[in-house]
């Protein structure tokens, strides 16, 4: 007997405008989640992303959870970039300069 989640994974508030966003722009998005969110494809490049819920009024920071060590020490391995905004989003992807 398999045991079920305790929680379902919550998804990032922001993640479905950095979503709706790249494809305006052109991108292929898969919402992968694991080891981050973002699999975006575009004329043969592939890219990965975080997306993150912004938290603070005066400086936007990632919100992490506690749980989260294992994606962050691949995020910084992979260079993979968090953003908390579609314009975050479409800059790291080389969309906007």
């Amino acid at each position: 007997m398999s045991r079920m989640p305790k929680y379902r994974a919550k998804t990032d508030a922001t993640q479905g405008d950095i979503v709706e966003a790249l494809r305006k722009a052109g991108w292929e998005v898969h919402v992968i989640r694991k080891p981050v969110d973002l699999l975006c494809l575009k004329h043969g490049t592939a890219r990965l992303l975080e997306a993150k819920t912004a938290t603070g009024k005066r400086k936007p920071a990632a919100k992490w959870r506690k749980d989260q060590q294992t994606q962050n020490e691949f995020c910084r391995r992979t260079g993979t970039p968090r953003v908390t905004t579609a314009e975050e989003a479409l800059r790291a992807l080389g969309e906007i300069l």
